[in-house]
């Protein structure tokens, strides 16, 4: 398992992931469905963002095999605490591990496999 991107919120420092698992939660929360994620910069509320967030923090603790006994709102209120910042981060982290799973990506991934 490669190590997992971290993010400063909440007071501390937490493992955030938005693998399958994370993303069959949010478009459970969300009422979207995988086909949505293409055009997800155009169409996210701020509520589908912040549990977007949320479920990424909750499977990074999966993951790290640490409890995360938290909710939403908390997750809201820590960005209203600590400003804009970390919810760029956040979003930011979600876009660069969902760019790895492309199928754009894999194609380079078998590329450069390939060319070895």
């Amino acid at each position: 398992m490669s190590e997992l991107k971290k993010i400063a919120i909440g007071g501390e420092m937490r493992p955030i992931h938005f693998g399958f698992a994370a993303l069959s939660q949010w478009c459970e929360l969300s009422g979207l469905g995988l086909e949505d994620l293409s055009d997800i910069g155009n169409k996210l509320s701020l509520a589908n963002a912040i549990n977007l967030i949320y479920v990424g923090l909750k499977h990074g603790a999966r993951k790290s095999k640490e409890d995360f006994d938290m909710e939403a709102d908390d997750v809201a209120d820590w960005i209203d605490d600590e400003g804009m910042d970390v919810f760029n981060e956040a979003m930011n982290l979600f876009a660069d591990q969902m760019a790895k799973i492309t199928p754009e990506q894999k194609k380079k991934k078998v590329k450069a496999k390939t060319k070895k």
